[in-house]
Formats: structure tokens, sequence, C-alpha cells
């Protein structure tokens, strides 16, 4: 018989790694993030234009104007100033509720 409380000590340890998981999750709340970002890190690396065509132009309800998380879907005038935002965290809300609704093979040249 051993002096450790195997079970106690494997459910403390799944405790604390709980904890640390919750603590290394970065916070995604007011963070915007340009289409570079956006489309490396939650696109699969996929080209700011079909970002713009299968996501953006596809899905009229990601635009910041209909409710959405992306303002300046299309970037406008680049002397206006119009570049493209990205609100994160309702963004990748949005794209894992979403994703399987995204032809991810789309193809531009279709």
């Amino acid at each position: 018989m051993g002096l450790i409380n195997e079970g106690l000590l494997e459910e403390m340890i799944k405790q604390v790694m709980k904890e640390q998981r919750v603590e290394l999750e970065e916070d995604l709340t007011g963070r915007t993030v340009d289409i570079n970002y956006f489309r490396k890190n939650y696109c699969g690396n996929k080209s700011c234009e079909w970002v713009r065509t299968f996501i953006f132009d596809k899905f009229p309800e990601t635009d910041f104007y209909n409710g959405g998380w992306v303002v300046n879907p299309r970037r406008g005038s680049a002397k206006a100033g119009r570049k493209t935002i990205i609100f994160l965290k309702p963004a990748s809300e949005w794209l894992e509720k979403n994703k399987t609704r995204i032809n991810w093979n789309a193809s531009l040249s279709s």
C-alpha cells in the first residue's frame, strides 16, 4: 500500500491543468486584426481575395453594417483610408459555427 492516494493526486493534477489551460487561453475581447492576420491564422492561409469572395461576399452577415464582425470587407479606396478591420472574437466564434457552410475548396479561377 502506497502513502499517496493516487486517485486524489490524479484529480488534483487534472484541476491544476484545467486552471492552467484557462490562464493560457488568450482573451480575444475587443481585439482587432487585419485581413492578413485573419486569413493566415483563421482561414488556412487562403488569399485575401479568396477570403473576401468566399467568406465576406458569400455571407453578408459578416459585414459590420449588417451586424457582423468585418468593417470594410471590400476595403474600398486605399486613398480613403478604408482598411479592412476584423473583430477577432466574434469572427472566430462565427467561423466555428459556420465552418461547414464555407466551401474551403472553392477556387477563384472557377
